[in-house]
């Protein structure tokens, strides 16, 4: 009988160690040091500033703990284990949650519109890039005419930033992460903005989406080929840059003519992101190969 207890008690033990050893934390939102984000809380046509927000203590609500970024109209806390993270809205005196990495393929995720109505929207893409778990929505960041899916980020936050819940229009929000550091190491960018972590206020998105520069592309979906047509911006030595959706950079070349046109049918199928700059504007389109 005691053999028989032992043995159980062993296997009680080798069930638990085994359990355990396979639990693995996400990445934490927060540096041992310094925690920095770079955000545009508010991405409207005519109101478009870059800022940024930093961790500079902790408060407590209803038990729970929370980081207090400042610049934010409230507080961020997260749950490591179930890769999740809330925000605090001290507007609302409620809290929602802005990140789930436990979300599957088909699954759905709650964004709310001004008037709380709860929307949700389906997980088109799960990947991992720079082994960090990425889930991606529906929902688009939206910046005038600026888009970038919504995408919960592991050990980053969201692309939306953290204050984007009853800010709803339709399937976008305008409030978007620009950049993230951690003890003082840039650890993630973005593709809206060309990876920059700041640009002049003065300038912002209706400079960059001016009728005196234009960029167009065509067809869009594309299969085999696509063309970029531009217009009063060669006396800057323009940029085509691509990038998939994953952030990596796939083409970049100089501009030389109005029409340009590349080859698409090595790419795989999907939304890619392009942009034309020069030394005073950027220019972004999104299209998509099929």
């Amino acid at each position: 009988m005691k053999s028989i207890i032992c043995s159980l008690t062993i296997i009680c033990f080798l069930t638990a160690t085994t359990e355990k050893s396979f639990a693995q934390n996400y990445l934490s939102l927060f540096g041992d040091t310094s925690t920095t984000w770079a955000i545009v809380l508010h991405g409207y046509c005519d109101a478009v500033c870059p800022e940024t927000v930093s961790v500079t203590g902790d408060t407590t609500i209803s038990a729970n703990t929370y980081k207090i970024i400042s610049g934010l109209p409230g507080f961020v806390r997260e749950d490591t284990v179930q890769g999740k993270a809330w925000f605090y809205d001290t507007y609302n005196n409620s809290e929602y949650l802005v990140m789930d990495l436990t979300l599957n393929l088909g699954d759905t995720f709650n964004i709310y519109n001004s008037s709380n109505v709860a929307n949700p929207f389906l997980v088109d893409s799960i990947y991992y890039a720079s082994i960090k778990k990425h889930v991606r929505l529906n929902a688009w960041t939206n910046m005038c005419s600026l888009e970038e899916p919504i995408t919960f980020i592991e050990g980053s936050g969201t692309t939306a930033s953290f204050s984007y819940q009853r800010k709803l229009n339709g399937n976008s929000v305008a409030s978007s992460m620009l950049c993230h550091h951690k003890n003082g190491i840039k650890v993630v960018g973005n593709i809206l903005f060309g990876d920059s972590c700041s640009f002049d206020c003065s300038i912002g998105i209706a400079e960059f989406n001016s009728n005196k520069n234009i960029v167009n592309i065509f067809p869009n979906p594309t299969i085999d080929e696509l063309t970029i047509e531009t217009k009063n911006i060669f006396s800057n030595n323009p940029i085509l840059t691509i990038y998939n959706a994953f952030g990596e950079r796939i083409i970049s070349q100089k501009l030389i003519n109005v029409l340009t046109t590349i080859n698409t049918s090595n790419l795989y199928n999907g939304v890619y992101f392009l942009v034309v700059s020069d030394n005073i504007s950027k220019k972004h389109q999104r299209f998509i190969k099929e």
